[in-house]
């Protein structure tokens, strides 16, 4: 009976309209950020030491409860699931819990960085990410952002189909803190139809707080 109260109410608004929200990621179109126009500019210098837990700044309901804080290490792109896995690793203690690092230190020189994470256990561990290309990581300037994004390739609940698109942002606040945005979209439909019925929105900032 409730399962067919709910269906009900998402077949009514999807019939009074209710459509899915833009993209928010560069590249995708509209108002978004447009990867051609900034492919000249120079990214901000992100090095610095930095702490390796970022505080939650703002954000929406699911991230204050649940995400309040959030790992340096889980802030720049990965090359590939190897260097995922190795970073993993090495946040590894004795006891078998997976530990933020203490401190990192960033290095980045043109759209090439290098990080050396510092965990409390001793452990270390030295690993490279890249802002390089330029059709999917937009730099605004050497006092602006990095921003990239994407969509994802959907998925399925009872109710019927969802995708969702995801952007985030970097950039260095004027304390010289390192500042993450996170955002994400997804797109609800239903299973009749594929007839949308809205955008579930989430976003939060964290704060790195700069050591030196």
């Amino acid at each position: 009976m409730r399962r067919s109260f709910f269906l009900l109410a998402m077949m009514a608004l999807a019939s009074s309209g209710c459509i899915h929200s833009p993209p928010n990621y560069p590249g995708a179109g509209g108002d978004n950020l447009d990867p051609i126009k900034f492919a000249a500019m120079e990214c901000p210098n992100l090095s610095g030491l930095f702490a390796g837990l970022g505080e939650l700044v703002e954000g929406d309901a699911s991230a204050k409860q649940s995400a309040s804080r959030w790992r340096l290490s889980n802030v720049f792109p990965f090359h590939d699931a190897d260097q995922a896995q190795a970073v993993l690793e090495a946040s590894q203690s004795r006891d078998g819990r997976y530990l933020p690092p203490a401190f990192v230190q960033v290095q980045m020189r043109d759209r090439q960085i290098s990080l050396d994470l510092r965990f409390d256990t001793g452990k270390s561990i030295q690993v490279s990410s890249s802002f390089e290309d330029k059709r999917r990581f937009v730099c605004t300037g050497p006092t602006g952002i990095v921003s990239w994004g994407g969509a994802s390739g959907g998925g399925r609940s009872e109710f019927g189909p969802h995708r969702s698109d995801s952007v985030v942002t970097l950039y260095l606040d004027p304390a010289g803190n390192l500042i993450m945005e996170r955002g994400m979209q997804v797109h609800m439909s239903l299973r009749l139809g594929h007839m949308p019925t809205g955008t579930a929105k989430y976003f939060a900032i964290y704060r790195f707080k700069r050591i030196q």
